[in-house]
């Protein structure tokens, strides 16, 4: 399941980075890929209990990233790729993933504005491309997984 989450998040990168925006098809493939998983997982672990809560994490992650988008600060790609994250991953899990996104993409952004003043370039930095964060995002939750139990 992990590797298909992070195909998913290398696909919505190179999508987002060639042409400015993260396809539908790919983002609510990957919301049905995930809620498969996580059902068969539980099924088969017994633990039913988990469907619903899985539909309630859903909700909750739109109602908070609503006002996001709302205000500009995100596109819809970008708040239904972090969508995928609460499908995929338990609610924790996911909120990790979200918050050391937006945090990744502080730094991109604040990392973007020294280079164009150290260049003395008269740009300003108005939008990122916010699936890198999210892949970088999802690659550390991966990995401080494996480290943990390694």
């Amino acid at each position: 399941m992990a590797v298909i989450f992070i195909l998913l998040a290398v696909a919505a990168l190179l999508c987002d980075m060639r042409k400015d925006i993260i396809p539908n098809r790919l983002v609510f493939s990957g919301m049905g890929i995930g809620a498969v998983f996580r059902i068969i997982l539980d099924i088969m672990s017994e633990a039913l209990w988990d469907i619903p809560v899985m539909v309630l994490e859903i909700v909750v992650l739109f109602i908070c990233l609503w006002p996001v988008f709302a205000m500009g600060g995100l596109g819809a790609g970008d708040c239904k790729l972090l969508l995928m994250a609460g499908v995929f991953l338990p609610a924790k899990q996911a909120i990790f993933v979200i918050v050391s996104t937006f945090f990744i993409a502080a730094a991109e952004s604040i990392l973007l504005i020294l280079i164009y003043r150290i260049k003395r370039e008269k740009r300003k930095v108005t939008a990122i491309h916010f699936a890198p964060a999210f892949l970088l995002a999802v690659l550390c939750y991966q990995f401080e997984g494996i480290i943990l139990k390694g």
